[in-house]
């Protein structure tokens, strides 16, 4: 639980700037004692013309504070004006891509921490103390130099992150940096998405089960899988997850299931493995990459917005996601300790669930548009030509899915043509050069072709 919550807390907005603060907070200390010292031993080290009296340094440092102050305030708006651009144009979930943006969070840290570091200073100086002259206000314009190059990077971060080619090419870094880096990902449990023969019908009638229900509502958020599979080989038990992350949870709600012959475990311990919170975005979910393409796509396409390239831009990057991820062995629903014993039952989607939530929305918004359905059948080709035969044959039954929801009436004849060469593209990636043209032209669009002469060349 404890690293669950440190995960969480690292991803918030407020977590670097802390951490700068105390940063500069213990060094603006060490910068009073140094200056001290350097007063009990004659100046050494530095040149004079760096040290000055106590009223220019006040002066100084105060003024300092005050300038990275307004810095932090212009830094502070023009998030606020990044956040409402993604929350108008893109989509409501990009929001935490640039709030969550380490560089951003350090741009910030440091102009908080420089106002910290300055006021701190500024408490500590004392014109009673006797000392002449002080280097404080050297390192306090140091301070400044290092915020206002800072600034100068933060207004290029930003005219770079506005622009949404940036944001779709960084949702889909992330997304791809999840897939490697997934605990689930990187575990293979078994070799087929199977129940092993132990698990039959007669465990679970001769075990009476545990249920363990939510102690609060909101949102299951994440599972600390690694944690719940060390406790449950301790318990010598199996846990079945009745909820995904994702899902709501109303108190007392039913969410973990447990068989075990050790009636002595606390079973409220196991929900200590479980984050809830008020918002229904997973920490860690690739779902949730793809569903942030999906929706900006969605608004490209959408008529008050009708930015086609756009949305065009996002169906090739969902299809660079799903080529990797059709190159991972995905999930097994049961996963195993140390001794490979079945700790874990947890219900995990399929490829095609995956190429299913990616295209179902835009088939059904991108149907009168050929640009998109083409760039569909595109996204397709792409992930068939980086992968295995069985993944190839997917896609090749997939593509009826999008081919069954397109408005034939509002295509032209050249678009039957450009459809249909996307469909040959398709057919040698696949491995089908033989497919029939005609089952496909009599089983999606009969009514398209009246005469021979319609029909498209090949």
């Amino acid at each position: 639980m404890n690293i669950l919550l440190f995960k969480k807390a690292r991803k918030s907005f407020w977590f670097i700037p802390v951490v700068f603060s105390l940063f500069s907070l213990i060094l603006a200390i060490i910068t009073f004692y140094f200056d001290s010292w350097l007063s009990h031993n004659d100046y050494p080290l530095f040149p004079k013309v760096l040290f000055s009296n106590f009223d220019l340094s006040t002066m100084i440092i105060s003024t300092i504070a005050s300038s990275i102050m307004t810095m932090t305030t212009i830094t502070f708006s023009t998030i606020m004006v990044v956040l409402t651009t993604f929350l108008s144009q893109y989509s409501p979930r990009t929001l935490q891509n640039f709030i969550n943006d380490r560089p951003t969070q350090r741009v910030l840290a440091i102009f908080v921490s420089g106002v910290v570091y300055c006021i701190t200073l500024l408490i500590l100086l004392r014109d009673e103390s006797g000392q002449d002259l002080y280097i404080s206000s050297a390192f306090a314009g140091i301070v400044a130099i290092v915020c206002l190059f800072v600034f100068v990077y933060f207004v290029h971060h930003v005219s770079n992150w506005v622009k949404v080619s940036n944001l779709i090419h960084n949702i889909t870094i992330k997304t791809n940096k999840k897939i490697d880096t997934s605990y689930l990902f990187r575990k293979n449990d078994v070799e087929k998405d199977e129940a092993p023969p132990e698990l039959n019908d007669a465990f679970f009638e001769d075990i009476e089960p545990i249920y363990i229900s939510s102690k609060q509502t909101g949102y299951l958020q994440e599972l600390d899988i690694n944690g719940m599979i060390k406790k449950a080989a301790k318990d010598e038990a199996i846990i079945r997850m009745l909820k995904k992350p994702g899902e709501y949870l109303l108190e007392d709600t039913p969410v973990i299931t447990v068989w075990t012959s050790n009636q002595e475990i606390n079973k409220d311990s196991y929900l200590n493995f479980l984050i809830i919170g008020p918002d229904k975005e997973p920490i860690e979910d690739i779902e949730l990459g793809i569903r942030k393409l999906v929706e900006i796509a969605l608004r490209a396409i959408s008529p008050a917005i009708n930015d086609p390239n756009t949305a065009k831009n996002c169906i090739e990057e969902i299809g660079i996601i799903l080529s990797k991820l059709a190159k991972h062995k995905l999930p097994s629903s049961y996963l195993s300790d140390e001794n490979k014993v079945v700790r874990i039952i947890l219900e995990q989607p399929t490829f095609v669930d995956y190429l299913y939530k990616s295209f179902y929305q835009l088939r059904h918004y991108g149907k009168h548009d050929i640009s998109i359905i083409t760039e569909m059948l595109g996204s397709l080709k792409m992930i068939a030509e980086n992968n295995n035969e069985e993944t190839k044959n997917i896609v090749w039954t997939f593509k009826n899915h999008i081919l069954e929801g397109i408005d034939y009436s509002s295509l032209q004849s050249l678009d039957m043509q450009y459809l249909m060469r996307h469909l040959e593209e398709l057919a040698i990636s696949t491995q089908n050069p033989d497919w029939d043209k005609d089952e496909i032209r009599n089983r999606f669009f009969p009514e398209v072709y009246k005469t021979e002469d319609a029909l498209p060349t090949d």
